[in-house]
């Protein structure tokens, strides 16, 4: 079967075409601009409360701003796009040339899809700039990107879907609906299992799949909807594969939860086990097998014979991220002795511990406790902060070279490298336990 290379190229740059006028559109509509203008000014003001870093403002950015501000901002997008469409036929809105109501609908998608990146990047851009106006502090050139890479694929599923659900319904109200599921997921995050929350990382693949199904579907039917010509089969196909994508995503989903911990609607044995431990009952401080931020395997054993320099934190404790510098000195002071130094993130986003150790140089190794399940009670958040019977954020502990408590930090304001160094090496002075 030859391809017509020259209708392929026609209709693209008539789809191109047809996205740049919506997006000049969008940008000319008051309220457009009012949200983003909004949505930078909050992000500005919530960097400049927290600690002015650039890995603080980086976190803070996706964190905030991408994952509770942003997909608010795209439906809103999206909805001033349907109400054009209402106001408007595709006639008026294209000129004189015709073009089918799929090829429209696609270009709004793309359009509205840029409109949103447009505004992400502004909002990175102006949490970044509260460390860099407030305390000189350039950010790596890392921080945006990784920042920019976290939220995209939620937010493109936020404009398809909320697209999608506007074209069935031909009610520009229909993208409420994507509205209050985030609301559920924001809002109840204590009793969700992580796989609900489109924005986190490790789900980019599941909700990736869902909203292009969803637009491929949308579109097929559009096409066909209207009396476009074609085959039967051609149609098929076109179905088949938009039901294909979304039930791939949903596999994706499925195996996430099946194979991780991923409370409440899994429980993973190992993560149990840890989970089981206690720190003021155990003779030893509680194990672990994590992930560090190179994709290895790490294992608490591995440190065994050495002073070890625990340490917690967590991205939705922005305060807490200093413990890193902290960590930085120590191991920096200890090198080429028997210290390890390791941080413990408590996140459901599996990225930001490898993002964060990549920008800001840390050597050590960092790794991110899988089992994290949002909770108001940091001692209830993931297996380690049951094990270690965590307070609050940061905490530190020292363990001597028989890996028994030597030292505990917690939910402590300011610590100097100086006294975490120097209860390292009060540990090394305690006598290992007889073999």
């Amino acid at each position: 079967m030859s391809w017509d290379w020259l209708w392929a190229r026609t209709t693209l740059r008539s789809l191109v075409s047809v996205a740049r006028h919506e997006f000049v559109a969008t940008l000319r509509e008051r309220s457009g601009w009012g949200a983003i203008v909004a949505a930078c000014a909050l992000a500005l003001a919530d960097s400049a409360l927290h600690p002015l870093t650039p890995l603080v403002s980086g976190v803070r950015a996706s964190v905030m701003s991408g994952s509770l501000v942003l997909p608010f901002l795209a439906i809103i997008v999206v909805a001033g796009a349907a109400r054009r469409d209402q106001a408007t036929s595709a006639a008026d809105v294209i000129g004189a040339r015709p073009y089918r109501r799929h090829l429209l609908l696609l270009a709004r998608v793309l359009s509205c899809f840029a409109v949103v990146t447009v505004a992400y990047a502004l909002v990175i851009a102006s949490s970044l700039a509260a460390p860099l106006v407030f305390a000189g502090r350039w950010p790596s050139l890392l921080t945006p990107i990784h920042a920019f890479g976290r939220e995209i694929v939620a937010l493109f599923f936020v404009v398809a879907s909320a697209y999608c659900a506007v074209s069935i319904a031909q009610n520009m109200l229909a993208a409420a609906v994507v509205a209050v599921y985030a609301i559920f997921v924001f809002a109840w995050g204590d009793y969700l299992a992580p796989i609900f929350n489109f924005t986190l990382t490790q789900n980019a693949p599941t909700y990736a799949l869902i909203g292009l199904g969803a637009l491929l579907g949308t579109l097929t039917g559009a096409r066909w909807g209207e009396g476009a010509e074609g085959r039967r089969p051609t149609r098929g196909l076109m179905l088949g594969v938009s039901v294909g994508l979304v039930l791939a995503g949903v596999a994706t989903g499925w195996h996430r939860v099946a194979t991780t911990h991923n409370r409440p609607l899994h429980t993973e044995p190992f993560a149990a086990n840890m989970a089981s431990q206690d720190i003021r009952t155990c003779p030893r401080a509680p194990g672990f097998w994590l992930r560090d931020q190179c994709g290895r395997d790490f294992r608490l054993s591995s440190v065994d014979g050495r002073v070890l320099v625990l340490a917690f934190w967590s991205p939705h404790v922005p305060e807490s991220m200093a413990v890193l510098d902290t960590l930085q000195a120590v191991a920096r002071e200890s090198a080429g002795g028997n210290v390890a130094c390791v941080a413990v993130c408590l996140a459901d986003d599996y990225s930001i511990s490898a993002h964060i150790a990549h920008e800001g140089h840390y050597g050590f190794p960092m790794v991110t406790d899988t089992g994290t399940h949002f909770s108001r009670a940091v001692g209830k958040c993931s297996p380690l902060a049951e094990a270690y019977d965590l307070p609050a954020l940061p905490a530190i502990v020292i363990t001597d070279t028989g890996r028994r408590i030597a030292a505990q930090f917690m939910s402590f304001a300011t610590l100097p490298p100086s006294a975490v160094t120097a209860e390292a090496r009060k540990a090394l002075s305690i006598p290992p336990p007889p073999s």
